[in-house]
């Protein structure tokens, strides 16, 4: 199994770039929007994507999903050092620590997947807290993904 650094503090090199992950939720429709955008160490933007959910049971799975979408989405960009930025602590906590609180289980077991498995892309994955003013872009691409995701299903 390939080591995964997961620290609070590191040092990025010349091939890591940073996601920054949000996600938006309704609770009364259990329904969520995701947002990630993804920057070199400049900050210059690489790619930026969304996606949306039904059947979300709290903010934090909401969360989750966006973090492994967005791994997802930069596993196909061939990122192979990536530092994932949420303004979850709860959630960076758990991943960092490889906790499964029974709620997120298999989503946070999916994420384990994508960055620690023999086949999995990332050589190095860092999972960090970012108050959630450092996360303002990756917050409004989320909640206008939710925004749009509602209008669409009225009829």
């Amino acid at each position: 199994m390939k080591p995964l650094l997961r620290t609070p503090s590191f040092t990025p090199n010349d091939l890591t770039v940073f996601c920054n992950t949000d996600a938006a939720w309704r609770s009364d429709l259990m329904a969520a929007g995701m947002g990630w955008i993804i920057t070199d160490r400049y900050g210059h933007e690489i790619s930026r994507d969304t996606a949306s959910q039904l059947n979300v049971t709290s903010a934090c799975m909401a969360e989750a999903l966006a973090i492994r979408e967005a791994l997802i989405h930069a596993s196909t960009q061939h990122i192979t050092h990536i530092c994932l930025r949420t303004d979850s602590q709860v959630l960076a906590r758990a991943i960092s620590k490889r906790r499964r609180p029974t709620e997120l289980y298999g989503i946070l077991s999916d994420i384990d997947s994508l960055t620690s498995s023999p086949s999995s892309p990332f050589l190095e994955c860092n999972v960090v807290f970012t108050p959630r003013s450092r996360n303002g872009p990756a917050d409004l691409l989320s909640k206008s993904c939710l925004a749009n995701f509602i209008m669409g299903l009225r009829p």
